[in-house]
């Protein structure tokens, strides 16, 4: 399974088929949790529409019949009251206001202070009032029969209690009503996304397996070429110069040139169809400072004959958990990597510190770099720059590199700038002090 990294060169952990199942399954939900909160908004909308007009066609229909009674002469307020008992019902308040008073000078239903009439506007006759918790329709009476009272006004309010009420009732059953339709859609969505990439871990079983006997049955052959081309170049070293002899000893040498390739692409191949397992078999610690400062110094006179100048700065205790070989393959193929691509004398320059709870080692070169459109494919399998296509390799170092570095538990990322160079950074979790470690 090919790694996925990003425009910037961050290299994405390789996505199992279980870990995809996981995120249909996350996305499927997510996308339904949208639908059904819409939906949920939408109805509880509409309810809340709903009850505000049933309030304001109760309001008016009140304040239409109160309308219509005949008014009591001044300064009786009792008989007001009692004629109009029956009208104030549960939550709602009756209040009448006599010309321009501010307090009105009777009250019917449940007591609420809900302040002053709002502000007369000529010609208009109906006002509604608002508040968080209620609401009120005014609206003037027919005071002709009582002379020297001026203008009655009357306010019909409601509480909104009730409503409220109903609609925390709707929230919870829409709540409940959502949870269970996520529920079972989870189950629902598992079980079917099980199904389907179960054959696809099936055949994905066998390919890994195919290329772990594979590679195994290939190194057998493969050694046994190599073992005869080696016969056959001392053979021929023994041999006199006669005519043919050179040119046999160069097939030779190609034959033997070849092989190694060979078997250096199938121990890659392998290494990396046992990294697809994703299992880190037996962790141990690691002293990576030691085990960085071994690498160089094995590549040492590498650099030297290319005329490249190799520099490192590497703190002391630098300690990680995992495994020696894999982690000294990780560093070895970077490093390879610099040096196959770092012309004559270039610099490459190796930095290993401890930065809060990660040990950081990054690799800097100066060579040709990479242009951005070929930086997102730096860690595919078998991808090569095209200005490389002559050079040997196989393409897979950095492919390797990037999987040895997620089954650690670290990150891997690059950044180049072409003929300018590339730095590789691998950030690996650190190792608390007092371990034992060992860099082989």
């Amino acid at each position: 399974m090919a790694w996925q990294p990003n425009p910037r060169g961050y290299v994405r952990p390789p996505k199992t088929l279980r870990r995809q199942q996981w995120e249909l399954v996350l996305l499927y939900l997510g996308s339904l949790s949208g639908v059904l909160l819409v939906f949920a908004a939408v109805v509880r909308g509409v309810v809340r529409s709903s009850e505000m007009a049933d309030t304001r066609s109760q309001l008016s229909v009140i304040a239409e019949d109160l309308a219509n009674l005949p008014m009591p002469e001044p300064g009786n307020e009792k008989a007001l009251q009692e004629t109009r008992r029956d009208f104030a019902t549960a939550h709602q308040q009756l209040e009448w206001f006599v010309g321009s008073q501010r307090q009105p000078s009777a009250r019917l239903g449940e007591i609420r202070m809900l302040g002053p009439l709002p502000k007369r506007v000529p010609g208009k006759t109906l006002y509604w009032q608002g508040g968080d918790d209620w609401l009120a329709l005014v609206r003037p009476l027919d005071a002709s029969g009582a002379a020297g009272r001026g203008t009655v006004w009357l306010r019909v309010s409601q509480g909104l209690e009730p409503s409220e009420q109903r609609l925390h009732q709707l929230d919870l059953a829409l709540l409940i009503a959502i949870a269970a339709a996520l529920s079972v859609s989870a189950l629902s969505a598992w079980l079917l996304t099980r199904r389907a990439v179960r054959p696809l871990e099936r055949s994905l079983s066998r390919l890994r397996q195919f290329s772990l006997d594979a590679s195994h049955e290939l190194r057998g052959p493969l050694a046994a070429l190599a073992a005869n081309a080696e016969m056959g170049l001392l053979d021929l070293d023994r041999a006199t110069d006669a005519p043919g002899v050179l040119a046999q000893k160069r097939r030779f040498e190609a034959i033997a040139s070849a092989t190694d390739q060979m078997e250096q692409l199938v121990d890659d191949l392998l290494l990396l169809a046992r990294q697809d397992e994703q299992r880190l078999d037996a962790p141990r610690p690691v002293a990576l400072s030691a085990l960085l400062a071994q690498q160089l110094d094995l590549l040492r006179d590498a650099f030297a004959l290319k005329d490249l100048q190799l520099n490192s700065q590497i703190s002391a205790d630098l300690t990680v958990l995992g495994q020696a070989p894999l982690l000294q393959r990780l560093f070895r193929n970077l490093l390879d990597n610099a040096l196959a691509y770092t012309p004559a004398g270039g610099e490459v320059r190796v930095e290993a510190y401890a930065k809060g709870s990660q040990v950081v080692v990054a690799v800097h070169d100066n060579g040709i770099g990479l242009t951005p459109e070929e930086l997102p494919q730096v860690f595919d399998r078998f991808w090569r720059a095209s200005s490389d296509r002559t050079e040997r390799g196989s393409g897979l170092g950095l492919a390797i590199a990037s999987r040895i570095c997620h089954s650690h538990g670290g990150t891997i990322r690059a950044t180049s700038a072409l003929n300018q160079g590339s730095c590789f950074v691998v950030e690996l979790p650190a190792m608390a002090t007092g371990w034992s470690a060992s860099a082989w």
